[in-house]
């Protein structure tokens, strides 16, 4: 991807109804671009700037889904251009604390009032390059506590939140018609309804396996079910790939899966390839009354670590797929694919720590979402930072700054630049503006998004110096 424009570039041609609204829009993401982790009231430039905004954010012409929509425009032209992506999906939840009760937030699983965010992160396939945010479904809990017999019944057809990937989906369809996309989930998303859907639209996923499941074979055959057909699966190649060190949460413990120690792993892998049945029950409706089809054919890899380190859990990986899997590259990509997943977790730390979002102090839900979609392409802007600074650290800097933010960075010196500055030496002078020390190691969010918000000031100084002479 090419240099980065300005922030406000991403939300250029809103259409809010109102041209003043539009501008005021453009305007307010330019601000809370220099700053991204400062509040709201150190971002504006005096009482009435800040008023302004707090206007703005809780206007009622003012809807979430109108700030986004530039950003997803954009997102599906940098799509289109790149030509093979993986959307990444995955759900986050924002906590706000306080004692007063913000209007619209619901009840969150770790207690408190917030709600959660169904999010579709587009990336390159082949370099894995952030190329922004193509939807996002918010949820909310706040209606009582259903039951728990009814919630599992089988039959049951209320709404689920369970709904928002099938949603997230419809937004990609729409989105994305111009390219070629590989839909990335999690546990969650192994869905029968799930799989028919993406077949259908004619794209392609890598799902994680969460649970055993029939086959669509002749009574009396074996293996009958998913797990006893991974027995004779062939083994295709065995690899190698880092692993970062992981802390238990609660969802973990749960699961009664401990932290996991940061390691070189050595994987065996191997595919087949398998006809899931229609389960009994699906959305309500029996397998008799459901217009999906009886079955789908799905491609499985199944990657299991060898000489696990000892009071460590093998790590498993069954993948459903489908992707083509005949040849040892065809199998090394889905993998490839799949381990792409953890750039949307990242992309949710941009968020909460570069943005500080979950720290803002907005009385509702909509100001909230207002805020949100004003944040999205603030924290995508941070995460292709960070990500080309690692992904291709001696390509030049220039693919992340402008030529003047070069310059002021030099006259700085607190980090020396070489004259044809790479990504890694430009990455580092900029986290030395917000305080990192070298021989730390890669800088993090908050001393990144420091160092960032500095050279826009900078720069700014730099212009209106320019200006005077």
């Amino acid at each position: 991807m090419g240099p980065l424009g300005d922030a406000s570039d991403e939300i250029a041609g809103v259409d809010l109804g109102d041209a003043r609204l539009a501008r005021s829009a453009v305007k307010i993401v330019g601000a809370l671009a220099t700053s991204p982790g400062d509040s709201f009231p150190n971002q504006a430039d005096g009482d009435a700037e800040l008023e302004a905004f707090y206007r703005f954010v809780n206007n009622d012409r003012v809807e979430a889904e109108d700030l986004l929509a530039p950003h997803v425009q954009q997102t599906a032209r940098r799509a289109a251009a790149a030509g093979n992506v993986l959307v990444l999906h995955d759900t986050t939840t924002f906590s706000f604390k306080g004692e007063s009760t913000r209007a619209g937030l619901g009840r969150i699983k770790k207690g408190g009032q917030g709600f959660s965010a169904h999010v579709g992160l587009v990336v390159g396939r082949d370099d894995g390059a952030p190329l922004g945010v193509i939807g996002l479904i918010p949820t909310v809990r706040d209606a009582p506590l259903r039951p728990r017999a009814e919630t599992r019944s089988k039959v049951y057809e209320g709404p689920v939140e369970f709904d928002r990937w099938e949603h997230l989906l419809d937004e990609c369809f729409e989105h994305l018609p111009d390219c070629q996309a590989i839909h990335v989930m999690d546990r969650e998303a192994d869905a029968y309804e799930l799989f028919c859907k993406i077949v259908e639209a004619g794209q392609q996923f890598v799902i994680r396996c969460r649970t055993d499941r029939v086959l669509d074979v002749p009574s009396g055959t074996q293996p009958a079910k998913l797990f006893d057909a991974l027995d004779t699966a062939r083994h295709v190649l065995a690899r190698e790939v880092e692993v970062s060190a992981k802390k238990p949460d609660r969802m973990a413990r749960l699961r009664k899966v401990g932290k996991r120690m940061g390691r070189v792993a050595q994987l065996d892998v191997s595919v087949t390839s398998v006809e899931l049945r229609h389960p009994p029950y699906t959305g309500g409706k029996s397998r008799k009354s459901s217009t999906l089809p009886r079955s789908v054919e799905v491609n499985v890899v199944h990657v299991l670590e060898a000489n696990a380190p000892d009071g460590q859990a093998p790590i498993e990986w069954i993948l459903h797929t489908n992707l083509p899997v005949v040849t040892s590259e065809e199998v090394g990509a889905v993998i490839d694919a799949y381990r792409r997943r953890w750039m949307i977790e990242e992309y949710f730390k941009a968020l909460k720590t570069g943005c500080a979002f979950e720290k803002r102090q907005l009385e509702s839900m909509d100001a909230l979402l207002n805020a949100l979609a004003l944040f999205v392409p603030i924290a995508w802007r941070l995460l292709v930072l960070r990500h080309l600074s690692r992904a291709t650290p001696e390509a030049s800097a220039l693919r992340a700054l402008s030529t003047r933010q070069l310059k002021v960075l030099r006259a700085r010196a607190k980090v020396a630049l070489s004259k044809n500055p790479t990504l890694r030496e430009a990455m580092l002078a900029v986290a030395a503006e917000g305080g990192h020390i070298k021989n730390n190691g890669d800088p993090g969010w908050q001393v990144l998004g420091r160092g960032y918000e500095r050279l826009l000031y900078l720069e700014m100084g730099f212009v209106l110096g320019q200006a005077t002479k």
